[in-house]
């Protein structure tokens, strides 16, 4: 009788264990998939994780939702589905998840504890203030002007649209249907103050700012990672996010010739103003200044914003480097395996994230510029242009997704995220 006791107690103690393991894979996956990881990501550190559990589970990821069965064996798993909503990279959830599994492995923390670590990352208050995002949007707009080979006029320029976008976006965040209108509306905005600054000072090319001051929504990541998911297999969550960035390309084209159409109401045809470029050395501040605003744009932790800069710095010297030599695509393929390999060491000895410098690293070279000019040349009726620039976008995002895979292939990472 106490046999029979002592085994029922321990059963239930099991089914209480595997509960909660369950519930923490649910939970863990929610937020990385909030956090902006890609399908392929997430599906192998679930699988990882659910080993170290010995659970039999399997994932299927997509952008908004995601479909878990988890159990003991394949004949008695729980199938649930996850509702996510979709939201920009959060180096600092994937950072602080992958502490949490480390302590778990290592017995440093119990189930409960780990639970409720899972569960406060999506109850944290914001890392940096409102305003330093504002900003940030606004140095970027800058710092991606000198990319553009801009002159001084269009710096600053394209720093007050870039502030203008960073405004608009927080502030809209709130309230449900506005958000909704975030990409054209920030467009429309946009277009029309370039124009109207362009018409009344004469010294920027409203072109080029109008671009940088929206580089932040120009969704060139998002179409990296489609392609990205769509080579490693991946097709539905791939195909959905590439339809999303399309889409969202076509909302931000729309607005931005809708902002220039009522700007030319009233002022007119208005001359695009090339001034000289501004000097090289100007170009590393502004690569420097890029990179801690990414560390913010992305949430990242201050202890990683070093590898940050790293990342970028490698994706910058890489790209300028073998452009010596080659042309795109073929830089973008060799930059981009430089950072995946540099993030795989990087993950191998410190065993965080390898997207803490993957993604920052990435951001440099994605198509997104290239498939926003693409829209904005067939509004124009400049077909051709425009096909031909969709084209290149597309050819630099399967560069860019090869130079990931073979860089997890020379170097594999130690950890998915």
């Amino acid at each position: 009788m106490a046999n029979a006791l002592s085994i029922r107690e321990s059963s239930k103690r099991d089914r209480t264990t595997r509960r909660k393991q369950a519930n923490i894979l649910l939970h863990i996956c929610k937020a990385i998939s909030e956090a902006g990881a890609p399908a392929h990501r997430l599906e192998s550190y679930m699988q990882v994780i659910s080993d170290k559990f010995n659970l039999e589970a399997s994932f299927f990821a997509m952008p908004t939702a995601v479909l878990a069965s988890i159990g003991e064996d394949e004949y008695s798993q729980r199938s649930y589905m996850i509702k996510t909503t979709p939201n920009d990279i959060n180096l600092s959830t994937l950072h602080t998840i992958n502490d949490v599994i480390n302590q778990l492995e290592n017995d440093q923390i119990d189930l409960d504890k780990a639970l409720t670590a899972i569960k406060n990352i999506t109850t944290k208050p914001p890392t940096y203030p409102n305003w330093l995002f504002a900003l940030c949007f606004g140095l970027v707009g800058g710092g991606f002007t000198t990319l553009f080979s801009g002159s001084w006029y269009d710096v600053g320029a394209a720093s007050l649209l870039g502030l203008l976008t960073g405004i608009i976006t927080i502030y809209s965040a709130p309230y449900k249907y506005l958000s909704q209108l975030l990409a054209p509306m920030a467009a429309l905005f946009v277009g029309f103050t370039a124009l109207t600054m362009s018409h009344y000072w004469q010294t920027i090319d409203h072109f080029l700012v109008s671009l940088a001051g929206l580089i932040i929504l120009v969704p060139g990541l998002g179409i990296t990672v489609a392609m990205r998911e769509l080579s490693t297999g991946h097709l539905v969550s791939g195909s959905s996010r590439m339809a999303g960035a399309v889409t969202t390309l076509f909302l931000l084209s729309f607005g931005l010739a809708l902002g220039y159409l009522i700007a030319q109401s009233i002022y007119g045809e208005t001359e695009i103003n090339k001034l000289n470029g501004i000097p090289t050395w100007f170009n590393y501040c502004a690569l420097a200044v890029t990179a801690l605003c990414f560390a913010v744009l992305f949430k990242a932790r201050l202890a990683d914003t070093f590898w940050i800069f790293l990342s970028i710095g490698i994706a910058f010297a890489g790209s300028s480097l073998i452009g010596l030599w080659m042309e795109q695509p073929f830089k973008s393929l060799a930059a981009v395996l430089l950072v995946s390999m540099a993030g795989n060491i990087y993950s191998r000895i410190s065993s965080n994230p390898a997207s803490v410098m993957h993604i920052p690293g990435i951001i440099l070279l994605v198509p997104g510029s290239i498939g926003f000019n693409s829209l904005s040349a067939m509004y124009t009726n400049d077909t051709m242009t425009g096909v031909q620039a969709a084209f290149n976008a597309a050819i630099i995002a399967v560069a860019i997704s090869v130079g990931l895979l073979v860089g997890n292939l020379l170097v594999p990472p130690k950890k998915e995220l």
